[in-house]
């Protein structure tokens, strides 16, 4: 019985001290410290509307002048009823490493002679027009994996001389009389990053 207290006690020490070892082992795989740096490269925000750049306000007006479409009742260059033009957007987005969205709206300015200034449609890239309600805003996506650098985006616009538009005939012979009558729209420009 002595015999067996004794290697049962002996047994119980190398039990503890063969635990303790190994706990120690273990505890040390987790204790190592790395450390280290690490260099990662910001990706770019730079995108030129018509030569102007945006990094300073994501929304943006522009001053744009429309090319006005000459036929048998209108010169070239100038606005009249039924008159219809296009004016260009070009979104230089060359020097963005993300993806984005833009919004572009359009309104007849306040101090505008002519109030019946509307949109038709656009185009992208010399694509198919795709029409639109004048109200409507223009939209899309540009993913950085397409690789896409430059967008023309052309609108097109006419003079609403329907029966429904806001101005009637005398209307429009008062906004071709008074001086310095300009027709003005204002197109803004909102550019989100797609996250």
């Amino acid at each position: 019985m002595y015999y067996i207290k004794r290697i049962t006690l002996l047994m119980a020490c190398f039990s503890l001290l063969f635990t303790i070892v190994t706990i120690n082992k273990t505890y040390a795989k987790y204790k190592t410290d790395i450390s280290g740096e690490s260099n990662l490269n910001v990706a770019r925000w730079r995108i030129l509307v018509n030569n102007q750049d945006i990094r300073n306000n994501s929304d943006t007006k522009a001053i744009i002048t429309p090319t006005l479409m000459e036929n048998e009742n209108i010169k070239e260059g100038v606005i009249a009823p039924t008159s219809v033009g296009y004016f260009d957007i070009i979104i230089d987005c060359s020097a963005a490493d993300v993806s984005f969205s833009y919004e572009i709206g359009t309104a007849v300015n306040a101090t505008s002679s002519v109030n019946d200034i509307v949109v038709t449609g656009y185009s992208i890239d010399n694509g198919e027009i795709i029409a639109i309600d004048n109200d409507s805003v223009i939209s899309n996506n540009v993913y950085n994996r397409d690789n896409v650098s430059t967008i023309t985006l052309r609108v097109y616009i006419k003079w609403d001389d329907s029966d429904t538009a806001s101005m009637n005939n005398e209307a429009d012979t008062a906004a071709t009389k008074a001086e310095n009558s300009l027709a003005k729209l204002d197109v803004s420009l909102s550019f989100k990053q797609i996250a």
